[in-house]
């Protein structure tokens, strides 16, 4: 959904970044930069594409970046009647491939974009993936849901019975966004106030902050679906690769070491001292260690 005029000028900046693409009913904005093999960049939960501003800004100079807003986030659509399941994410992602032409891929995602990105792998397993996915990139997520640490936030927005309160910590949420967000970062001087309070606004805008409840019921997917998401990437024959901060305090890192002791052939990496925001707390890290892999 674009932007009102009376919108910062920070973030009309950032909306004339992107391109606005429909599919399957609802509008996708998506940060495109570059030419060359393309790189899909699925960004986690509760934030946007902007995440990957840092790492696309180095790696748009030899491949073609494609950091879109997942349906509920950022500048997308934000419906009420949808049912934010990682499955019509993945559905999502593979329409706005086809109708930007991108036919061969290498997968980053991170948080939330992990699960979206296992269920692709799932899907190219089973010979139906309509796009060549060339390699994967894991950076902290919750892959393995029991061993997250959670913070209070979360398990509010967990459990069914306190859905109440946690509808009523959302409407406040704007306020303590960033603080909340650099709580979970082992680098926070990274996000800057002038980032933050962009972060904010995509997260209000067409109140999306209010759909968290929704959207966070992706959550008991990931239990219902572990052996078919971890089992996707076990099974891959294409290159993987992990790159875990391990200061993470809720995909903790014991969860990075666990995933790569049940992904022995995949690539793994720590990034000392950062925490869970990888992207943008270690922007030049990320983008060297995508560009090695996919080069």
């Amino acid at each position: 959904m674009r932007l009102e005029p009376t919108a910062s000028p920070a973030a009309l900046a950032w909306q004339a970044e992107g391109v606005f693409t429909p599919v399957q009913g609802n509008d996708v904005f998506a940060h495109v930069r570059g030419d060359g093999e393309c790189i899909l960049f699925i960004h986690g939960f509760p934030t946007s594409c902007l995440d990957w501003r840092g790492v696309v800004g180095v790696l748009a100079n030899n491949y073609r970046c494609i950091a879109p807003d997942l349906v509920g986030f950022g500048l997308s659509d934000k419906p009420l009647a949808w049912s934010y399941s990682l499955f019509q994410q993945a559905d999502m992602i593979e329409g706005l491939l086809g109708a930007l032409g991108c036919r061969k891929a290498h997968v980053v995602s991170h948080d939330m974009g992990t699960s979206v990105h296992t269920e692709l792998l799932a899907r190219k397993t089973e010979g139906r993936l309509s796009f060549n996915l060339a390699s994967s990139t894991f950076l902290n997520g919750s892959i393995i849901k029991g061993m997250a640490t959670l913070t209070k936030f979360q398990r509010v927005l967990e459990d069914p019975a306190t859905l109440d309160e946690a509808a009523e910590m959302v409407a406040t949420l704007p306020q303590s966004y960033a603080e909340r967000l650099r709580a979970l970062m082992g680098r926070p001087d990274a996000l800057s106030d002038a980032h933050a309070a962009l972060m904010t606004e995509l997260l209000v805008h067409e109140s999306g902050h209010l759909r968290i409840p929704n959207v966070y019921s992706y959550v008991r997917e990931r239990y219902l679906h572990k052996d078919r998401w971890v089992g996707a990437i076990q099974r891959e024959r294409d290159p993987v690769q992990i790159l875990w901060g391990d200061a993470d305090p809720v995909a903790n890192i014991g969860m990075g070491r666990k995933l790569h002791e049940l992904v022995p052939q995949a690539r793994y990496a720590e990034a000392p001292g950062v925490g869970h925001f990888l992207p943008i707390e270690a922007p030049e890290l990320v983008a060297r260690k995508i560009a090695e892999f996919a080069g």
